[in-house]
This record gives structure tokens, sequence and C-alpha cells, in this order.
């Protein structure tokens, strides 16, 4: 059983689609169709089942995904070891949202540095904090910033901010909170849908927009307020700025004291260095 066809069909779990697996893998669509199919003749079982044009996993499917998750992980974990075991420098990669990258990490990053000189820290930004999360459950980095998610026990976490998650607008489109209404009629929504808290969020609240835009970036969002006639959904960490500076109108409320969170897989924190890390990302943001 090969490596590389485990990760292909880990990858393919995740994206529950072929093409977006191989573009992820950066493979064409018939390698991983090959590797899927040479771990189904290697097992003697079928894997997926198709459901929806998307692939459901079947019981075996189900046990060689536990089983794969585990056995990537301690390859990764074994390669890290050697590595570190051959002198070569010790690597820290973090992701987060462009904005918690800036806000948070970089400034420590500076800091952890002048006193760690051998260590190398890579900075991954991501689009939504689903993915953040997902690539530290599979060790695909050590550290990231998310919010508003449920964890597992096998994350750590510190709450390093609350932010609340808002329609917001340009001063210039909107500023009087009692129009919402004539607002929503007049101008168009930008949301993620593809975030599950923004969509929870919503619901629950029984919001519903008569003009919607999805865009799934937090980031095109602000912009995308700030520099035309659009409302938005996002979180207000995404716009302290802007809020502290008044160009922009907070609307309406749908979430308050959502919280901001540094994780970590907890295992690795036995890792001196990666503990070093958190505590000096913890201690700089918690009071």
């Amino acid at each position: 059983m090969e490596i590389r066809h485990l990760q292909t069909f880990q990858i393919v779990v995740e994206e529950q689609n072929l093409i977006q697996a191989a573009m992820r893998l950066n493979y064409s669509q018939p390698t991983v169709t090959k590797h899927i199919q040479q771990l189904e003749d290697e097992i003697g079982l079928p894997l997926f089942e198709k459901m929806d044009n998307r692939k459901k996993l079947t019981k075996s499917g189900e046990i060689l995904y536990e089983h794969a998750k585990n056995i990537l992980n301690e390859l990764f974990t074994l390669q890290r070891k050697m590595e570190e075991s051959k002198g070569e420098k010790q690597i820290i990669r973090v992701c987060g949202l462009d904005e918690f990258c800036d806000r948070y990490f970089l400034p420590q990053i500076v800091n952890f540095r002048k006193k760690n000189q051998n260590v190398l820290i890579e900075v991954h930004s991501i689009n939504s904090s689903d993915d953040a999360l997902k690539k530290v459950i599979h060790n695909e980095v050590d550290f990231a910033i998310i919010h508003g998610r449920p964890l597992n026990s096998d994350i750590s976490y510190q709450c390093i901010e609350y932010v609340d998650l808002v329609l917001f607008a340009s001063r210039e489109v909107a500023n009087d909170t009692s129009k919402i209404e004539e607002y929503l009629a007049k101008f168009p929504v930008l949301v993620d849908l593809r975030a599950p808290f923004v969509k929870f969020e919503l619901l629950k609240n029984g919001t519903h927009f008569p003009n919607i835009i999805h865009c799934n970036s937090d980031e095109a969002i602000k912009n995308g307020v700030l520099n035309h006639p659009y409302l938005g959904v996002v979180g207000t960490g995404r716009i302290k700025k802007e809020i502290e500076s008044g160009t922009v109108t907070i609307l309406e409320t749908y979430s308050s004291n959502v919280p901001v969170k540094l994780i970590a897989l907890t295992k690795n924190l036995s890792n001196p260095i990666f503990q070093d890390f958190y505590t000096l990302i913890s201690k700089a943001y918690c009071s």
C-alpha cells in the first residue's frame, strides 16, 4: 500500500469530489482515479459509492480513512523528528485568514525569531476558518487562528479575542440602522455561504436576504462593501479598523462574543519549541 495512494484517498474524502481533489493535489483527474482504483484492488473492497454527484464512503472506506489519517500523521511526525535529529532547522507552520495572520501572528513572530534564530516560520493565508481547522487536524500546519468553530479533544486552544458577526455597510451607502429593510431591498448582500458558522447563525436568527451574492473571501466582502454599493456579513475582527475610524455602519448583529482561538494538535505541543510559540501567542493576547 503506497503512501501517495493513502494521501490521495484522504484528499478525495475531504473534498468529496474527484475534480476538486485533483486540483488540490495538483494531479490529473485520471491519476486520482487510478490511485483510488489501485487501493480498492489491493483491499478487495469498494471504498466509495456515488451519491448526488459526490463521493460517499462505504463502510470499508470509513475504516480505511480513520487508519489512513493516523498513518499519515505518524509518518509526518517521524519525518520531522528525523530532520531534527540531523540538526536541521525546526519549521513552524501557521495559518489563518489574512487579517488574523497580520494582527496576531506576524507581530509575535518577530519577537519569537529573536530568541529562536534556528527556527523557520511559514505563514499561510487561508480563505476560511474551516480550511484552517482542517489543516491543523491533518497536520498540514502546526498552528492556526480560527473563530466560531467547535473543537474535538485532540486540539488544544486559547481564546485570544471575541468578535461579533454583523451586517455592515459603508457610511456612504447606509448610516441609519432604522432603515435596514430599505437598505436590504436596495443593495445586494455579500455573504460567505460556504462558512458553516455564518450559515448557522443566520439560520438561527431566521435571517433572509432578498438579494444575496456568495463570496467566499472575507477580505473580498470587506473591500466590496467599502468600494461599491453592497452590504456585507463578516466578523467584526475583519473590519475592526473601519469600525474604530467610523467608516462603516453596523446595521445588525447576529451573534455576539464569538471566540477567536489559537489552536494546535495537543500531541504536537510536547515539542518544546511548539509549546514556547503557543505560550508566546497566548500570553500576548489573553488578558
